[in-house]
């Protein structure tokens, strides 16, 4: 199954290449890690671990195009290409 399939059918947490935030790892220790991002059950939206997140508004052929509005409704657009995406956890 590719990375787009298992991204859509939800609850699934993974990681992009690049994006890091200050956290703990798996030893408990912070520092600069991978930022953890998990799309929700109904693959609508995809939400960081503080609950920030974004809109998905299609899921393309090499990439997730995602929207969000700030507290003045000014519209926010962004992508995540698969190929840098790394599943971490999928809960069945």
């Amino acid at each position: 199954m590719n990375i787009k399939e298992q991204l859509q059918k939800g609850d699934v947490q993974f990681t992009v290449k690049g994006i890091t935030t200050y956290r703990p790892d798996d030893n408990g220790e912070y520092g600069m890690n991978p930022k953890i991002f998990r799309v929700n059950k109904d693959a609508s939206s995809i939400n960081t671990e503080w609950l920030d997140g974004m809109n998905v508004t299609k899921w393309g052929p090499t990439c997730v195009t995602l929207y969000t509005f700030d507290m003045l409704g000014k519209k926010s657009v962004g992508k995540i290409n698969y190929k840098e995406i790394e599943i971490i956890n999928q809960n069945k």
